[in-house]
C-alpha cells in the first residue's frame, strides 16, 4: 500500500477575483437579456430582430461564466486539496474516464443532431433525455461521494469529473434516445401533407437549408431539407412529409416531397 500525499491547500485562494460577485454579474446580464427575447420572439414584423443583440449578449455573457467555472466552483466549493501528487488507480480511472464520456457524447450527438432536426417534437425529445441523463449523472455522483469520496479530494479532477460527467450524460442520453427512437421505428410509413409557414437558411460556406411548419398539434417544427428541395418550395405552398412511427413514440420524417400544382 502506498501513501497519499496532497498539498495543503491555502485558505480563500481565489477570494480576490471577487468570483462570486462577477457569477451574480453575468448571472443578471444573463436575465435581463431573457426578457426582450421572450417579449418579441414570435414578432415576424419591424420587431424580429430585436431579439437578435440580446440572444448575442446573453451567449457572451454564458460563455464567460463556463470559461470561469472552475474558479467559480473553487470559491463555492473549495476542494480539501489543490494538488495530489499520488492518486488512486481508481480515482484516475473516473478522471480519464468521465473526459472520454464527454467528447465520445459529443461526437455521438454530432451524428445524431439531424436526425433529432427531423424528429416531430424532437426538440422536446432532446430535452427530456438531456434532464433524465443529468438524473443519472447526480446518482452516478452521490455514488461516488459514499463509496470514494477521494475522487472529489483533488481540485482539478473533481471539476473534470463533474463536468464531463453532466455534460457528457446529458449529450449521451439526448443521442441515444433520438438513434433508439429512429432506429427502431415502424416500418410503416405515412404521408400527410402541410403549409410552408417560412423558409429559412443557416451557417456561411456549409449552408443548412430548413423549412418550417405547423403539426397537428399547432406547434411550430423546424426540418433540415436538401438545397435542391429548398429552392423549389416557396413560403404558403404544400410539401408532403413521410413518416414512421418511432420506437419511443416520436414520428420521425423519412422523406420530404414538393406536392406538384
Amino acid at each position: 500500500m502506498f501513501k497519499r500525499k496532497y498539498t495543503p491547500l491555502k485558505k480563500k485562494k481565489f477570494e480576490s477575483f471577487g468570483m462570486r460577485k462577477e457569477f451574480y454579474k453575468r448571472l443578471l446580464y444573463i436575465g435581463l437579456c431573457i426578457i426582450p427575447i421572450v417579449l418579441f420572439g414570435d414578432e415576424k414584423g419591424t420587431f424580429r430582430l430585436v431579439p437578435l443583440p440580446f440572444f448575442l449578449i446573453g451567449m457572451y455573457n454564458l460563455l464567460l461564466i463556463i470559461s470561469l467555472s472552475p474558479f467559480i466552483i473553487y470559491d463555492f466549493f473549495p476542494p480539501k486539496v489543490t494538488f495530489e501528487k499520488v492518486a488512486k488507480p481508481f480515482d484516475k480511472f473516473i478522471y480519464y474516464f468521465s473526459s472520454a464520456l464527454f467528447f465520445a457524447s459529443l461526437v455521438f450527438l454530432l451524428f445524431e443532431i439531424r436526425k433529432i432536426d427531423n424528429t416531430i417534437n424532437g426538440t422536446q425529445l432532446f430535452w427530456r433525455a438531456g434532464f433524465a441523463g443529468i438524473a443519472l449523472a447526480i446518482l452516478l455522483t452521490i455514488i461516488l461521494k459514499i463509496t470514494n469520496p477521494s475522487v472529489y479530494f483533488e481540485s482539478k479532477r473533481r471539476y473534470t469529473v463533474h463536468f464531463g460527467l453532466f455534460v457528457g450524460m446529458f449529450l449521451l442520453t439526448a443521442a441515444s434516445t433520438s438513434f433508439i427512437n429512429h432506429f427502431y421505428a415502424a416500418t410503416d410509413k405515412s404521408c400527410k401533407n402541410y403549409t410552408i409557414i417560412r423558409k429559412g437558411t443557416s451557417g456561411s460556406r456549409n449552408k443548412e437549408h430548413f423549412i418550417h411548419i405547423i403539426t397537428e398539434n399547432n406547434t411550430e417544427e423546424r426540418f433540415s431539407i436538401k438545397k435542391a428541395l429548398h429552392e423549389e418550395l416557396t413560403e404558403g405552398g404544400k410539401i408532403e412529409l413521410c413518416m414512421v412511427k418511432g420506437k419511443l413514440g416520436y414520428d420521425y420524417v423519412t422523406g420530404f416531397n414538393k406536392i406538384k400544382n
